[in-house]
């Protein structure tokens, strides 16, 4: 008999196979085994060792009895009657039959996959269940799956074992694509007190460009303040190359995703002749004069070189972005100073915007296809929400350059509540353009909880239903969120009908063992706080980080915060900030439960560690806004300074988990929002001792 989609019966095994067919009667496995294969190439055999290893399988040279043969094997040899094309790259055979486990596959590729099934289903077994002798064939539905790194705070401080350590997270569930974010700039947003920009690796030949980092945070693990200047490791170790190797080795290729004009003030600054310039030919600090040979020369490259010193085992797959192309904040000394990303110099000004743009688009994927880039991918928004380029004329010049197969359009929409009218594939799809979906699977973690499952089901059934070939999520990594990251995995892998969002949640979860049901507890408080509760959204310090030319600068912290909640309407403000502080409570002491169970793998542990540390930043952040609000109100601050010391040691407390508990290339950033608000509870501590008849509500 077969099990069908969405109720396999091997618990820890995610996604689901297409089939399992039970043979009759038990397996009988062993931790030691010998392992035989056949035209398996010397990476794969690598990769099937360590996936086994970390499956607690010890692999020994005389064992008779206990045999794993993996067997690559042409394609011929198989009944691949109900399996599409373009999954067959991946497709596997997996027979468990008394003490003899069987894997046949057509690609290495699919090796790799039916070792990450045979590596779950030893973990089932070390845990007391008992496999059945089954056979399992399996393939996936979308052919690209994974997730996108956006250059942002984690992502710049992440060094090569972290990195790995993503891939093989990823290729556990088996997702294949890591896009790596390696050029990205945000002028209006001043969170270390300058512009936004990071740059992952070097570009030859231009010394100059490069973006140290700064940020400033209290240590309570250390009792100490931290101020630290630092570039990316990935920048200065220069190790994309051994990600790239080490994706290779798993199963997961990376993709390099580089800003071509939007998001762009890093390189525009530092060399004026490329950037955009207004009428009188005066650069302006963003955006690039796409028009411009001399720009084109630059790119090329720039581009060039990624390719050649990161990929010269070639490269599938090029991201040039090119979303949200519009005015940005440029300029270091004028956080208010705002200038527009599109060229007005002579070149340019000889076509329209919309023209250059398309001739530039055309001209980004005929060199990089021309440097042996097998597929060009962008994001769909400048064409179709911001410009309305993407019609059948521009998808003309594409054919007629041999260029309509190499672009896919990446569309991206991250809202819960449904899908926008303009983001959808089936509108490049009706033009003969492939193209992917971009839900968010994490993000924002420097701040804040950022629940996206909605966002996920609705994105992946939209890539279903309209014929996308692939789902790339936009990110950051932090483990906290490898439920959301899973959950993309079984909908890409499987299909829609596996089951909605919170079946896959309960099914995935099957990772924690006897700590299923407190897990799941602790992310539905997590979530209620973060989501159903509004006046924790307003207390958050990054969002007062933005320049805004209807906000003074810089932006009063938490001045303004405050001033927002003052202002929210029918809420109970403390109220609503104390049940959020209970439940991330709650939430926190459940996780250190989950946390005590004997025998917890590394995925899960690393999941409750990290969103212990976000019920506890809830817990903090929702803590000290509720003493605020109300000695704000009050006209008897008799004993406030007592209560402020309190509120202080336990945001503290707070603070200590969060710096525990979140991965630790995310924590500098994390702490450095917090420590903010702490700086003002002790300016704040120190009025309210003094008697200050006028309290400050900013730092400062």
């Amino acid at each position: 008999m077969s099990a069908f989609a969405g109720k396999a019966a091997i618990p820890g095994l995610f996604p689901d196979p297409k089939d399992i067919t039970l043979t009759g009667g038990n397996t009988e496995l062993s931790p030691d085994v010998r392992l035989v294969t056949n035209n398996v190439l010397p990476l794969q055999r690598k990769a099937m060792r360590g996936v086994l290893a970390e499956a607690g399988v010890r692999v020994v040279a005389n064992k008779k009895k206990y045999v794993i043969e993996a067997i690559v094997e042409d394609e011929s040899a198989f009944d691949l009657s109900d399996v599409p094309e373009a999954a067959r790259e991946e497709y596997y055979q997996l027979e468990l039959r008394d003490s003899v486990v069987t894997l046949r596959t057509p690609t290495q590729m699919g090796a790799l996959w039916a070792t990450q099934t045979l590596g779950a289903i030893y973990k089932a077994f070390a845990g007391g269940y008992v496999p059945p002798n089954m056979t399992i064939r399996d393939w996936p539905v979308l052919t690209s799956r994974g997730i996108f790194v956006e250059d942002k705070w984690g992502p710049d401080r992440m060094k090569l074992p972290d990195w790995c350590l993503l891939i093989d997270r990823l290729s556990a569930l088996k997702l294949n694509r890591l896009g790596i974010g390696l050029y990205g700039c945000w002028g209006n947003c001043r969170f270390e007190g300058d512009l936004t920009e990071f740059l992952q690796v070097p570009v030859p030949g231009h010394e100059e460009l490069r973006k140290e980092h700064h940020l400033r945070w209290y240590s309570p693990d250390f009792s100490r303040w931290n101020d630290q200047a630092y570039l990316s490791p990935m920048f200065e170790e220069n190790f994309l190359a051994e990600v790239v190797n080490y994706g290779r080795e798993k199963g997961v290729t990376v993709m390099p995703f580089v800003n071509s004009l939007g998001h762009n003030t890093l390189i525009p600054r530092l060399l004026p002749a490329v950037s955009a310039k207004d009428k009188n030919g005066t650069p302006r600090g963003v955006g690039y004069s796409i028009a411009d040979p001399a720009t084109r020369t630059f790119i090329e490259g720039f581009y060039g070189s990624i390719i050649e010193r990161y990929f010269p085992g070639g490269i599938d797959y090029f991201h040039i972005q090119l979303d949200e192309v519009w005015p940005d904040n440029p300029n270091p000394a004028d956080a208010l100073q705002v200038a527009s990303p599109w060229c007005q110099a002579r070149a340019s000004a000889k076509h329209t915007d919309e023209e250059n743009l398309r001739d530039y688009i055309l001209w980004l994927v005929s060199m990089l296809t021309a440097k042996g880039v097998k597929h060009v991918v962008m994001w769909n928004d400048q064409l179709t929400r911001h410009m309305q380029v993407l019609d059948e004329s521009f998808v003309r010049q594409l054919d007629k350059a041999g260029l309509k197969n190499r672009l896919i359009l990446h569309w991206w929409w991250y809202s819960n509540e449904g899908l926008d009218e303009t983001t959808h594939v089936k509108l490049g799809a009706k033009l003969g353009l492939d193209g992917w979906v971009a839900p968010m699977t994490c993000y924002f973690n420097w701040m804040r909880y950022d629940y996206r499952r909605p966002n996920i089901e609705h994105m992946l059934g939209m890539a279903h239903a309209e014929g996308a070939s692939g789902a790339v999520s936009y990110a950051v990594h932090d483990p906290a969120y490898t439920d959301h990251e899973a959950l993309l995995a079984g909908y890409a892998w499987s299909g829609m009908g596996v089951g909605s969002a919170g079946e896959l949640q309960e099914k995935w979860a099957e990772c924690f063992g006897i700590g299923r049901e407190a897990y799941l507890g602790a992310t539905d408080a997590i979530v209620k706080a973060s989501t159903e509760l509004p006046a924790l959204a307003h207390t958050y310090h990054y969002t007062y980080t933005y320049a805004s030319k209807d906000q003074p600068w810089p932006r009063p912290y938490p001045g303004e915060a405050l001033d927002t909640l003052a202002a929210m309407e029918g809420v109970d403000v403390p109220a609503q900030l104390r049940e959020a502080a209970a439940l991330g409570k709650q939430a926190a002491e459940t996780l250190n439960g989950v946390l005590a169970i004997p025998g917890l793998g590394e995925t899960p542990k690393a999941a409750a560690k990290s969103l212990r540390a976000e019920a506890a930043r809830i817990e903090g952040l929702a803590t000290v806004f509720a003493f605020l609000v109300e000695l704000r109100k009050s006209k008897n601050r008799t004993g406030a300074a007592a209560t402020c010391a309190e509120v202080r040691a336990q945001f503290l407390e707070s603070m200590r988990v969060v710096e525990l508990g979140k991965p630790t290339w995310v924590v500098p950033a994390c702490m450095h929002s917090l420590s903010i608000l702490l700086e003002f509870l002790d300016q704040l501590h120190a009025e309210l001792e003094a008697g200050a008849k006028v309290l400050r509500w900013s730092l400062g």
